[in-house]
């Protein structure tokens, strides 16, 4: 079976960092073929964003994947960066990195949406999308074809809030991509014609967190991935030192599913595997990341889920409210089925935490 084809969409924090160099490694193991990466604000400015992406791909040894510069700024309300911004001002936590050349030297000319809504018409039915930052190229994608979505095989998000009070990764009820761009959200959720993989905060601050000794171990590899994340997170890592805080890991284990996903699918074929020998675990048969799931409705926002994690949710979530200072982006489910709608999401709910460890080992470059 051919690899999974995936366009990833990322606003280049030091935790789509990982998620990258896990997609990466996936790619040169035959197990995905990332056809695009396309950049968004969020976690840092656009600029910072085509910096972080093309230095990751440099370290990969990939930049032969083309990347494309996508929206600087949210849809409708403009964002406002913190003063003191938890994956640093530049994203990738102010480290001393040495330079690379201009990004535009490197970049695609085409503008991200557009290069999004013909490569997956180029691609029809066989493009996993995987959105690791707030949702406005895919907006976009969506306002300047309407159809986009229905040329996905699957999209897989990262974002969103399950529980609507005290639980957000922003405010007390919002989670980060969805507070920087709710209406972007709203209208992804809204009219996504192919059920949305959701993987909520909460799933991340639950299954995804650990403690500082574990990724001290993680980083221990002796290689190019492990030392650029081990410079860009140096930072981060000291302030939860301090503060006594776990480790907590959410485009990873977004990224993970899809890989898991993918795994799965090219296991269970009967063809001759296509790709590079080096597939490692990934050739493995064993437990998904992902067991079971439940049927719902989010009432502001979609949800789906795989077989690559212990417990997933089946919700139709509806868009989040665009209004509200503290709510925006907030998501709320319909966990009655009050609205008796086609659910439109799958939430993970639980996941085999020694699987996703040896995802999180191959992001660092370990022979797994």
């Amino acid at each position: 079976m051919a690899a999974t084809k995936v366009i990833i969409d990322t606003d280049a924090g030091t935790d789509d960092a990982l998620a990258l160099f896990m997609a990466l490694e996936a790619h040169k193991r035959g197990c995905l073929e990332v056809l695009a990466i396309t950049t968004v604000q969020g976690n840092t400015s656009l600029h910072n964003v085509n910096n972080n992406v093309l230095r990751i791909l440099r370290t990969a040894n990939l930049l032969e994947i083309p990347v494309y510069s996508g929206a600087r700024q949210s849809l409708v309300h403009p964002w406002t960066f913190d003063e003191q911004p938890y994956h640093g001002k530049d994203g990738f936590g102010e480290a001393d990195l040495p330079p690379q050349p201009p990004a535009a030297t490197l970049l695609q000319p085409r503008h991200a949406v557009w290069a999004l809504v013909q490569l997956v018409v180029q691609h029809s039915g066989e493009v996993v999308m995987v959105a690791l930052g707030p949702l406005t190229n895919l907006a976009l994608a969506l306002r300047l074809d309407p159809a986009f979505t229905s040329h996905l095989a699957a999209l897989y998000v990262m974002g969103g809030n399950t529980v609507t009070v005290g639980k957000g990764s922003i405010t007390g009820s919002v989670e980060f991509n969805f507070r920087c761009d709710a209406d972007a959200a709203f209208v992804v959720v809204g009219e996504s014609s192919v059920p949305i993989h959701l993987t909520a905060w909460e799933i991340c601050n639950k299954a995804g967190a650990f403690p500082l000794s574990v990724r001290d171990e993680l980083g221990s590899t002796q290689t190019a991935a492990a030392d650029l994340m081990n410079k860009i997170e140096a930072q981060a890592m000291q302030t939860l030192t301090v503060e006594g805080e776990d480790w907590v890991t959410c485009d990873q284990l977004a990224m993970a599913w899809v890989i898991d996903d993918a795994k799965m699918k090219k296991l269970q074929s009967k063809h001759e595997k296509n790709g590079p020998n080096r597939a490692g675990f990934l050739e493995q048969g064993g437990k998904p990341l992902v067991t079971a799931t439940r049927t719902a409705m989010l009432l502001w926002t979609p949800i789906t889920c795989a077989p690559f994690f212990l417990q997933s949710l089946h919700l139709y979530i509806l868009p989040p409210p665009p209004q509200g200072r503290s709510s925006r982006g907030q998501m709320v489910i319909d966990h009655d089925d009050q609205l008796s709608r086609r659910p439109n999401m799958v939430l993970m709910e639980a996941v085999d935490v020694d699987i996703y460890v040896k995802y999180l080992s191959m992001a660092f470059g370990a022979d797994i």
